[in-house]
């Protein structure tokens, strides 16, 4: 097992403790014992400006007298990396601190064959990055100094879904999970242009730019798509399955989605002209894209996407290979913090 540097805050006193089942859907702490907290921390989020911002989220968690240990991620997957580690040494409230990615990460660290590694472990979130789209709907601060207030007195959580993707690397069938939204299609192609650019996809600004130079150049796919018993076969601009409702940076793509529901609200775009996507764009933003008549919204357990061209994957803003590839929800999988 691969030794890891952790950082200690010793000079403050615990105040997270352990979880409890209560109606509702949440868990509410006994008085003993007390969780052990490891931050895991992207120094890279928020373009790069995130190690003042973490000084700054330190210094409140001191003041809160907030005890946790935390590690610095060094490059792309590591977080998972350093999540399975954690969890294997006892840690049982991990919390991610940078954007959507950093959680994806992080949570495909505490999953593993389709269940949590440590069931009685908990995900906590300091939302660091630009976009911040999973905590819109979980309804957690997007200020990192709110957010980390909030997490030294936090004393429920809430079991949240995990979607599942299966896809082909090499031939073979590989696995990713993610806890907002997966995407197959255009949007796929817009962050794989802008990490082509030297940039990561988080944030407005960044996936909007990338998002008008590709509108004029993406090719719509002829796709077969399933959601449980449903069938839909045709020209496709996208498919995109929301566990939660925002994506590329406030955009409320699936906004009657929820994250315990057991279900993905599954938003079809259909064969859309680069003039019908530009200009439907701002309907996004606030939900109001569903009243076109080339967009469709399912909801299903299972959708299975197969294309007969290329058909870029992305999850929680991070691109993670091609098509064809199966969403499966996994209910209650996980314990949010809130």
């Amino acid at each position: 097992m691969a030794c890891v540097l952790l950082r200690n805050e010793r000079n403050a006193q615990p105040v997270f403790i352990g979880l409890l089942p209560m109606l509702g859907g949440r868990f509410k702490r006994p008085t003993e014992p007390p969780m052990k907290p490891y931050l895991i921390v992207n120094p890279a989020a928020a373009h790069g400006t995130m190690a003042k911002r973490w000084l700054a989220v330190q210094q409140t968690l001191r003041a809160e007298n907030f005890k946790y240990e935390f590690v610095l991620t060094k490059r792309r997957g590591h977080a998972t990396e350093l999540a399975r580690a954690a969890l294997a040494a006892g840690f049982d409230l991990l919390v991610a601190v940078g954007g959507d990615g950093t959680l994806n990460e992080v949570v495909n660290g505490m999953i593993a064959d389709g269940k949590a590694i440590s069931p009685n472990a908990a995900v906590g979130v300091i939302a660091t990055g630009t976009g911040a789209d999973f905590v819109r709907t979980a309804g957690l601060p997007r200020d990192p100094l709110v957010a980390a207030r909030r997490l030294a007195h936090a004393t429920e959580s809430r079991a949240i879904d995990i979607g599942e993707i299966v896809y082909r690397v090499d031939g073979k069938d590989a696995r990713r999970y993610f806890a907002n939204v997966v995407g197959m299609g255009f949007d796929g192609e817009v962050i794989e242009r802008t990490e082509r650019g030297g940039k990561r996809a988080g944030g407005t600004i960044p996936y909007l730019t990338t998002l008008v130079t590709t509108i004029f150049i993406y090719q719509n796919k002829d796709v077969t798509l399933r959601v449980d018993d449903q069938t839909r076969q045709g020209r496709m601009n996208s498919v995109i399955a929301c566990n939660g409702q925002y994506f590329g940076g406030g955009m409320r793509v699936g906004p009657h989605a929820t994250l315990d529901d057991g279900k993905l609200d599954v938003i079809v775009l259909g064969d859309f002209s680069a003039f019908e996507v530009l200009m439907n764009t701002p309907k996004i933003y606030n939900g109001t894209h569903l009243t076109h008549p080339k967009v469709s919204e399912y909801r299903g357990a299972i959708v299975t996407v197969e294309s007969k061209q290329r058909m870029l994957i992305e999850a929680d803003g991070e691109l993670i290979g091609a098509g064809p590839a199966t969403f499966r929800v996994l209910p209650a999988a996980l314990k949010l913090l809130v």
